[in-house]
């Protein structure tokens, strides 16, 4: 029981996820990082040209992690060999912190 939305069917997330959280009794959110445009995460195997970008990420997952249904989360894709001065190491601490601090 796996949802997917690719990026481009994005312009109704919100609502979906909502959907979603409904539906459930439990919830493990993994991000592939490789879902951000490539200018906001360069340091994955596969960067995404077009990809969501991460305020709209945010947006997503605070419902999801707000839900007090979040069981695991966990971010997968991180390179740093692909991160040349440390600006996407900073992005993806960013989103785990975020993930941290509304799954209280």
């Amino acid at each position: 029981n796996v949802t997917v939305v690719e990026d481009l069917d994005c312009h109704d997330a919100l609502a979906q996820m909502t959907q979603f959280i409904d539906k459930v009794d439990k919830i493990y959110l993994t991000i592939d990082l490789d879902v951000l445009p490539v200018w906001e995460m360069p340091a994955v195997s596969a960067p995404a040209a077009l990809g969501v970008p991460l305020i709209q990420v945010l947006r997503l997952i605070e419902p999801v992690c707000r839900s007090g249904k979040l069981q695991a989360a966990d971010l997968v894709e991180f390179n740093p060999r692909f991160d040349e001065d440390g600006a996407a190491a900073r992005v993806a601490a960013r989103l785990g912190w975020q993930i941290a601090h509304w799954w209280r």
